[in-house]
């Protein structure tokens, strides 16, 4: 997955699960990253790019809070393939 992705992802699942970026940072920082609280900010609000390590480490926190509270949707790691998803909806009674 290219950066521009993951960011996006990334900060949508932070936004709609509305998760708190100041414990996001604590347990980022746990995990080994590096960057600043005001970094992490700026990177979900898509205004500031991380490493691949950095980016993989707050997806990490992400997840465990996800996990934590029963939420379904997680945030996508640096390998993690982007899927295509066709948009032209399946005639339902169709073989094909």
């Amino acid at each position: 997955m290219d950066e521009v992705d993951q960011q996006a992802l990334t900060g949508a699942v932070i936004k709609r699960h509305n998760l708190d970026l100041g414990e996001l940072w604590l347990d980022y920082v746990a995990l080994g990253g590096d960057a600043s609280e005001q970094e992490i900010r700026d990177y979900s609000a898509g205004a500031a790019g991380l490493s691949e390590k950095e980016r993989d480490a707050l997806s990490q926190a992400v997840n465990e809070h996800c996990a934590a509270a029963g939420l379904d949707v997680r945030a996508p790691f640096s390998d993690s393939p982007l899927e295509k998803v066709d948009a032209k909806p399946q005639d339902p009674y169709s073989s094909k």
